[in-house]
């Protein structure tokens, strides 16, 4: 048996683990690459957690809006802010002030 060439040498194992190595290089890309699956849940989340954000800030800006409006048309909306916010008081009003202490 002489003639019978071997076909199991150490150059025929290398060659069998190229396609494992190139298979598990597209893996890792696809994974933790710059537009990899896990960089793709991290914008996703952060995508979700500023939408939460702008809706939040519309319904300030919403609030802001009607007292706005509430500025500029009712009179009692200005009044309760300045005495709310300003200390002021009518002319005809008798303020009291009590002191904290018993």
């Amino acid at each position: 048996m002489a003639g019978s060439p071997q076909t199991s040498g150490p150059v025929e194992g290398r060659l069998n683990l190229w396609p494992l190595a190139l298979v598990a290089l597209i893996l890792g890309f696809a994974l933790f690459g710059e537009r990899g699956v896990l960089h793709m849940f991290k914008l996703s989340a952060q995508k979700d957690d500023i939408a939460q954000s702008l809706a939040v800030t519309q319904q300030q800006n919403d609030v802001m809006r009607s007292e706005i409006a509430a500025l500029h048309s009712d009179r009692k909306a200005i009044e309760r802010i300045a005495r709310t916010e300003l200390g002021m008081v009518r002319d005809d009003e008798l303020i009291f002030q009590f002191s904290g202490k018993n």
